[in-house]
């Protein structure tokens, strides 16, 4: 299965979340998936990268072409697909995934999360959305979505449009099953 991880490229975060998505990059690998990502080699980006080339996993790197990237772009790619935008990098990541992980990240993570959550809303996109609850980092959001949901915002249960866990052998049992 060919799995979105949506992270931070960030290199300020606490080295828990690296270390964390490091490993979640190993468990995905060694699981046989094939991780679509940012493609760059900084901050949990790179953290999850490092781990999915340890365990000689496929990784594919959705890359902007855009000044940000010109020296952080992760060497070793077994794809690389170059995009002009932001948003068309989120375009070809929809298209080719299987299912989407949303690990702790900023708001670049958080843009893609409620992108692949509205079409999922809508009816355009049938595929799975985990928010991986590390540390219960995303709490406070989910919280304001169940509010959204609450108040009528959001016409669907959070229930349906996502799943939380917060464990990553939970992570790999749900994506063994998801499809």
């Amino acid at each position: 299965m060919k799995v979105a991880v949506f992270c931070s490229a960030s290199d300020r975060v606490s080295p828990m979340f690296l270390s964390e998505a490091e490993n979640l990059g190993e468990l995905l690998a060694e699981d046989g998936h094939q991780i679509i990502y940012g493609g760059t080699n900084t901050g949990c980006m790179g953290a999850l990268a490092r781990g999915v080339l340890r365990k000689n996993g496929r990784l594919i790197g959705i890359v902007p072409v855009m000044d940000f990237m010109l020296d952080v772009v992760q060497e070793n790619l077994s794809e690389r697909h170059e995009v002009p935008t932001l948003s068309s990098r989120k375009e070809v990541m929809l298209k080719l995934a299987d299912a989407f992980v949303v690990y702790p990240g900023g708001l670049g993570t958080l843009d893609e999360a409620l992108e692949v959550m509205a079409l999922k809303s809508l009816g355009l996109l049938e595929k799975p959305v985990i928010f991986y609850n590390f540390l219960n980092y995303w709490d406070a959001t989910l919280q304001a979505l169940d509010l959204m949901v609450e108040n009528r915002m959001i016409y669907h249960r959070l229930d349906e449009l996502v799943q939380v866990l917060d464990k990553p052998e939970a992570l790999r049992e749900n994506l063994k099953h998801a499809l």
